[in-house]
C-alpha cells in the first residue's frame, strides 16, 4: 500500500451528514469503485455497496457506518475505518479474492442502514460479517464475537489482538440476528483493555447496568475521540493504528491463500 491509508480521512470528517454522503460518493468515484446506493425511502437512509473482485470459497462482508452522531466529526466514529475498508478492498482486488463491503448510514440512530441491508439482503450467504467501529486510536486490537478465519490463536497473537466480551453496540447487533458469525473490531489504547474487562463482569442484569458503568466508561481514552470528545478530530486519528487493523484484516484474508500456493509449490517439487 503505497499511499496513505487516511489520505480521505479529513475530506469525509465533515460533521453535516448530507456533506459527508456527498464526500464519499466523489470519494469512491475517485478510488474508481464501482458502488451502489441504497436509499429506505421510509427514512432516508442511504448506505453505499460495492464488491472486490476475486474468487474464493467463502464469502465475506466487512461493514463500517460512514454516519456521525450530531456535531461530531466522526473522525474516528467511523471515518477511520471507512478508510481501512476503501484501502482493503483495492489490496484484496489485487489478489482476486473476493468480498462484499458495506457502508452503512444511520448507526447513530439506531443501527438504521444495517437494520435496512439485513432485511433486504440474504446474510445467510456469508460465511462471516466484519464490522469495523472506532479503529483510527490505540495499540491493541479488540475483536468482540468469533469467526475462525479472523479469531485463530497464531493471527491473534501475531497482530496483538484480544477477544473480548464486551464491546459498545455497533450495526454488529444487527447482523448477529441473522445467527451468521459476526465480529466487532475496535483499536483501543492498552491500559483500555482492562476497562474493558471490568464492564463485561458488570454486565446488562435483569435491572440495567450499574451506575459504575458509565463510570468505568468515562475513564477510557477512547472515548476521547468520539461523540464530541476533546480528540474527537481528524488530527487525533493515528494512521499507525489504522494501519494495524488493515494488516490484520489483510492477513486473515489471504493467509489461506498463501497456504494454499505453499501446497502446489511443494506438489510441483514432487512431480519433478
Amino acid at each position: 500500500m503505497s499511499e496513505s491509508i487516511k489520505r480521505h480521512l479529513e475530506k469525509l470528517s465533515l460533521k453535516e451528514l448530507s456533506q459527508r454522503r456527498e464526500a464519499l460518493s466523489e470519494v469512491l468515484s475517485l478510488e474508481n469503485i464501482k458502488y451502489s446506493r441504497e436509499e429506505n425511502e421510509n427514512n432516508g437512509v442511504i448506505n453505499f455497496i460495492f464488491s472486490s473482485e476475486g474468487d474464493n470459497n467463502q464469502k465475506f462482508l466487512f461493514s463500517a457506518h460512514y454516519d456521525n452522531y450530531r456535531g461530531s466529526s466522526g473522525a474516528n466514529d467511523n471515518i477511520a475505518a471507512v478508510c481501512i475498508l476503501i484501502n482493503l478492498y483495492h489490496e484484496l482486488t489485487k489478489k482476486n479474492i473476493h468480498a462484499d463491503f458495506l457502508l452503512t448510514d444511520g448507526e447513530e440512530d439506531g443501527h438504521l442502514g444495517a437494520e435496512f441491508f439485513a432485511g433486504s439482503h440474504d446474510l445467510k450467504k456469508y460465511s462471516g460479517i466484519i464490522n469495523l467501529d472506532l479503529c483510527g486510536y490505540g495499540d491493541v486490537i479488540v475483536i468482540k464475537g468469533k469467526i475462525p478465519k479472523f479469531t485463530n490463536p497464531e493471527i491473534l497473537k501475531k497482530h496483538n489482538a484480544e477477544i473480548v466480551k464486551y464491546l459498545p453496540d455497533s450495526d454488529d447487533v444487527i447482523f448477529r440476528k441473522s445467527h451468521v458469525p459476526v465480529i466487532n473490531i475496535a483499536i483501543i489504547p492498552k491500559w483500555d483493555v482492562q476497562y474493558l474487562k471490568a464492564l463485561a463482569s458488570l454486565g446488562a442484569g435483569f435491572l440495567g447496568r450499574p451506575p459504575e458503568f458509565e463510570m468505568i466508561l468515562s475513564q477510557m481514552e477512547i472515548t476521547q475521540t468520539f461523540h464530541n470528545g476533546s480528540k474527537d478530530n481528524p488530527e487525533f486519528v493515528n494512521e499507525n493504528a489504522m494501519k494495524k487493523v488493515y494488516d490484520y484484516l489483510l492477513d486473515a484474508m489471504t493467509q489461506n491463500e498463501s497456504e494454499k500456493f505453499s501446497f502446489i509449490k511443494l506438489l510441483r517439487r514432487f512431480v519433478k
